[in-house]
């Protein structure tokens, strides 16, 4: 469309301005003159207006027409390449981040439509690090006070002041006007302040509203006037009348050599000393995502956090036992897990022998370990990546909410740390209660408290930057003490941060006849436990002799 015209030229201009000021640096490698300049420019323009959108396919087509124009031998995923890599090298990203092809694609087009006030709209699976690139930008781009000297060149690169929407099913556009009003009149006070601040105004899960409300139509008028940034992320496209209107970044799923990536970072030194162990993980995962079943339930950062438990409980070596409880953490959940454990054990090529000696635990224990973990959130006064351990949700057969009440009676959750919350189905009830669920929830995260949430999937949506666990954290200068974590929590349209304790659960209780119907992106975020009265009673059973 012209729009995508228009585009091209925006970060055409935006591209040479910061070549003739780091020109010298940018291109190191190759000998700069005035044309070589300015065809990487078209060439990274035209990728990220055009390139970035299609899938790998498409891609390859795309990359080969454009080629046949050409008078030099650089492509464009060369030049966007070459243009990621001098950005790789100039952010501060925290160690155990992998910096995999989909982080830095997604990070590089959030720093230039941010700063050039283009519209971006990244569409890709729940775990793709979406969420992830945008607290990367924001973190780099803190204008003078930035801590790479790159970034604090304020004229191609201003502070970035965001202001956070989170989507849900019941989204309404008067919250999305509101949150865009903020932010433009935030906008001129920095303008006639001469103040070198972007506001930009961040859309999370922008396609859960259904699309029968026309609840996101009122982003049309903001889209086309580009008065702030608009960085929107979702898992899947949007309609024809949005994309058209932004930058579109599309990551159909992770690639293999992208999941290899991510296992090799995140398992670190462990890698390094066995190199089949990346593929022995790598390959089942991959095989695995090819069932339906599998896929609708599980999801890359099951994966991800796979990888984090091995790490953080194999003090010298990786075995088949410490990996069936790294599955029984992530992968559990629903029927499939026996299956699941088969495909990673086949792959390691055990005897049968070795098979049967591996031991395979109660629900209830596995909870009960997961609940009794704790973050790793020591200050060691360099920018690194902590791990967290994700909070749990809870498949319940039994539909009469019994469950609750035998995690307390059972002692599995603590009854005097454990908060409960439910939500009134009385529409009179609702939206009053709603919001003193959300602040109740909100003090008892600050406090350190455990939450178990049954019912409550009116809020759910309040509350996923919170259970996403990518926390904005804030270094106190005395390393002694720990630094802080902070999430958004969203009421509506307004957002504010909430410090997240480190000794804080959140418990969530679905009921089973649900699952079909819950979002992918809820649903990847969680331990996942399906427990019966059966387990319960096998434990008790248990507690009165071994044996039984």
């Amino acid at each position: 469309s012209q729009r995508d015209i228009q585009r091209v030229f925006t970060f055409y201009e935006w591209l040479i301005k910061g070549y003739h000021k780091f020109g010298r640096e940018r291109f190191r490698d190759i000998e700069v003159d005035e044309n070589s300049s300015q065809e990487h420019a078209v060439l990274v323009a035209l990728g990220l207006v055009y390139y970035l959108r299609l899938n790998e396919n498409y891609r390859k087509r795309y990359k080969n027409d454009l080629k046949k124009t050409q008078i030099r031998a650089k492509t464009v995923d060369e030049a966007l390449k070459e243009e990621m890599d001098f950005y790789s090298n100039h952010l501060s990203i925290p160690r155990g981040i992998a910096k995999t092809q989909a982080l830095m694609e997604n990070l590089f087009c959030t720093i230039v439509c941010c700063c050039t006030s283009t519209p971006l709209i990244i569409v890709g699976a729940p775990g793709s690090s979406k969420t992830l690139s945008f607290n990367l930008a924001l973190s780099n781009l803190k204008g003078k006070e930035s801590k790479k000297e790159l970034f604090r060149d304020t004229d191609l690169y201003p502070s970035l002041d965001p202001h956070f929407y989170q989507s849900s099913r019941r989204t309404t556009s008067v919250e999305v006007e509101t949150v865009f009003q903020r932010a433009i009149a935030r906008q001129k006070e920095f303008k006639n302040l001469h103040i070198p601040i972007k506001c930009v105004v961040f859309m999370d899960e922008a396609g859960l509203p259904e699309e029968s409300h026309e609840s996101l139509k009122v982003l049309h008028k903001y889209l086309d006037t580009c008065e702030v940034a608009f960085v929107a992320i979702s898992n899947h496209l949007l309609d024809a009348s949005k994309t058209n209107r932004a930058v579109s970044l599309f990551r159909a799923s992770y690639s293999i050599e992208d999941t290899t990536t991510l296992a090799k970072d995140c398992l670190g030194s462990k890698a390094k000393n066995d190199n089949t162990l990346v593929q022995k993980l790598c390959q089942p995962y991959i095989k695995m995502m090819n069932k339906k079943s599998f896929k609708s339930f599980f999801g890359l950062r099951d994966f991800i956090h796979l990888i984090h438990y091995l790490r953080r409980k194999g003090a010298s070596t990786i075995d088949a036992q410490l990996i069936i409880r790294g599955l029984e953490r992530n992968f559990n959940g629903n029927d499939d897990f026996d299956l699941i454990c088969r495909t990673f054990l086949n792959q390691l090529q055990l005897k049968e022998k070795d098979r049967e000696s591996l031991e395979r635990r109660n629900i209830i224990r596995i909870l009960e370990e997961s609940l009794a973990d704790k973050p790793n959130r020591i200050n060691t006064g360099e920018q690194e990546a902590f791990d967290e351990v994700r909070y749990k949700l809870i498949v319940d057969p039994s539909e009469d909410d019994s469950l609750s009440r035998l995690l307390l009676m059972y002692n599995i959750l603590d009854p005097q740390r454990t908060k409960i919350f439910m939500c009134s189905d009385f529409p009179e009830d609702n939206q009053v209660q709603k919001v003193n669920t959300i602040a109740a929830i909100r003090h008892a995260s600050e406090e350190g408290h455990t939450v178990l949430m049954t019912q409550t999937d009116d809020i759910h949506e309040s509350f996923f930057d919170l259970f996403n666990q990518h926390f904005r954290r804030i270094d106190d200068p005395d390393l002694t003490k720990e630094p802080r974590f902070y999430a958004n929590i969203a009421i509506g349209a307004h957002h504010k941060p909430c410090r997240v304790h480190k000794d804080f659960q959140c418990v969530v209780v679905v009921k089973k006849s649900e699952i079909t119907n819950t979002p992918a992106p809820f649903l990847n975020r969680f331990e996942k436990y399906c427990i019966s009265h059966k387990d319960f009673l096998q434990v008790r059973l248990e507690s009165i002799h071994p044996n039984l």
